[in-house]
């Protein structure tokens, strides 16, 4: 089963693809409503989040660990 951390992070790496996708095309052909440094900065903040998310995602499950070691004593 896959966790939600996951999935988020996921999909906030697939946005950054897409920004930096639309960066390089609104370089080369047009800019795609943004500004091509605009569309970098996009890809930037949402790697930036997917990585903060799967690394929030193993704190997660060291805490919950923890809870239910606790709960079971």
């Amino acid at each position: 089963m896959t966790s939600f951390h996951k999935m988020l992070a996921d999909s906030f790496f697939v946005v950054a693809c897409l920004a930096i996708f639309a960066a390089m095309t609104g370089w080369l052909v047009a800019d795609i409503w943004l500004a091509s440094t605009q569309w970098l900065l996009i890809g930037i903040f949402a790697v930036l989040v997917a990585i903060y998310t799967k690394l929030s995602a193993k704190e997660d499950e060291k805490i919950m660990k923890k809870h239910k070691a606790n709960k079971k004593k």
